[in-house]
């Protein structure tokens, strides 16, 4: 799994794995910090008598109070994620609708209920999230992880979007990083980087703690950080006080407004689902069915970089790179059960935009398009025409298409526009991530 413009994309219903940290504890003295705090300080109140209150954990392997690298991780982590506590509690609003129907699941395969917030990560609880390299759904599984995992992904049916299949396929595998790993939370980092890097590490440095190994990568050193500071500011608010708002803290609780049936309708309905599914699907907890492990991680995260602590924890669209993404806004369910109507990209390439330049850009959404399948992760080859500075607009048009799965390749020409029948798009502020759509010319 791979980066976080999260800390992307966003939302839950709760239950923990240990008895303590269910419902609101008061307010203690552990990890009630600033991020201009001293070192002593910091060591004192993380020192400070502990009880199962204080204890912070991930399926109870606890975040350890007497390594100071790690401390000041986790406080600048927990920080920089409550001062985004509204985008946080639409977060939670969404998971509320999803947690239910994945709980269950979890606790089928007798994986800690924790495990639930790697997918806010993931893709921030929207089902449709495409990564830049091509990783989708709910739980971002690239093609290749996915079919070994024993979904079916093609341009008719791409199971990554099918909730409840995809959470059984994300399951087998944490199960078997887990017999692999034998820690909850070298499990969770090994989804994010692979289970054969983190063996290595853990073989480099067998005495060191999951969240003190020396990732090569940002966004997995964050990982597992982001993870905790996300379960406890959406489990237990009113116990970081110090952090967030005495209103920040009410939109957090359980007890916060429900949601309206429209949208929680228009969320189930982003999932491709609907309450009489939701009744099915509480009500049979299909067998799970055993799949060959598959030697490392190819899915891809969204997490945020310790270079983009300033970026926002919101309804986003993955993307690898790091950088922000757009919202995802909440759609409804005439809108979630609507055809595309164009080919919808993402730019591969980056760089200054130059009339002539060629630039990949990648499929994020399954469409068929005059008799044409476009797969999500098949790759469009595409030049730029014209840059009319006047009127700040670009003109592009593409030259062929990889497909994904076969590597095989066609002759392709459309145009990138914005409105139907309407060549040419507005000058974007850079090439990198550039999303467009086309038509056949």
């Amino acid at each position: 799994m791979t980066k976080l413009s999260l800390i992307v994309a966003v939302g839950f219903g709760f239950a923990t794995l240990t008895p303590s940290l269910k419902g609101t504890a008061q307010p203690g003295p552990l990890l009630s910090l600033h991020v201009a705090a001293t070192g002593r300080l910091l060591t004192n109140k993380l020192t400070t008598a502990r009880t199962d209150e204080t204890i912070i954990h991930f399926c109870g392997e606890n975040v350890p109070i007497n390594h100071p690298a790690i401390v000041d991780r986790w406080t600048r982590t927990l920080n920089h994620q409550a001062a985004l506590a509204a985008d946080l509690a639409l977060l939670k609003r969404r998971a509320s609708v999803v947690f239910p129907l994945i709980e269950p699941i979890l606790e089928q395969y007798q994986i800690p209920s924790d495990f639930k917030f790697l997918p806010l990560l993931e893709s921030a609880v929207t089902n449709r999230a495409v990564s830049r390299k091509g990783a989708a759904g709910f739980w971002q599984l690239m093609p290749g992880t996915a079919q070994t995992l024993g979904l079916t992904v093609s341009y008719r049916n791409d199971e990554r979007f099918n909730l409840l299949k995809a959470t059984h396929a994300a399951c087998r595998y944490i199960v078997e990083l887990h017999d692999l790993l034998g820690s909850w939370m070298l499990v969770a980092t090994a989804y994010n980087a692979g289970p054969n890097y983190i063996q290595q590490l853990v073989r480099q440095h067998p005495a060191m703690h999951p969240m003190a190994l020396p990732y090569r990568a940002a966004e997995t050193k964050a990982y597992l950080f982001q993870a905790v500071a996300i379960k406890e500011l959406l489990t237990r608010p009113a116990f970081y006080h110090d952090q967030l708002s005495s209103e920040e803290i009410d939109a957090l609780t359980d007890d916060a407004e429900p949601l309206e049936t429209a949208e929680r309708a228009a969320i189930l309905a982003s999932f491709d689902m609907d309450e009489t599914m939701v009744e099915k699907a509480l009500a049979k907890r299909p067998v799970a069915v055993d799949v060959p492990f598959i030697s490392d991680s190819t899915t891809t995260v969204v997490l945020l970089t310790e270079e983009e602590s300033t970026a926002g924890i919101s309804s986003k669209t993955p993307t690898t790179s790091g950088k922000k993404a757009q919202p995802a806004p909440v759609i409804s369910a005439q809108e979630a059960k609507a055809p595309a109507a164009t080919l919808r990209t993402r730019s591969m390439s980056d760089g200054v935009l130059t009339e002539g330049k060629l630039c990949l850009f990648q499929v994020i959404q399954p469409v068929t398009l005059n008799g044409r399948p476009f797969a999500v992760g098949d790759m469009i080859r595409a030049y730029i025409d014209v840059i009319d500075a006047r009127s700040g607009r670009v003109y592009l048009r593409t030259d062929q298409l990889t497909t994904a799965q076969t590597r095989e390749v066609f002759p392709l020409k459309m145009v990138a526009t914005e409105q139907p029948k309407q060549p040419g798009v507005s000058l974007p502020n850079r090439l990198e991530n550039w999303q467009l759509s086309w038509e056949s010319l």
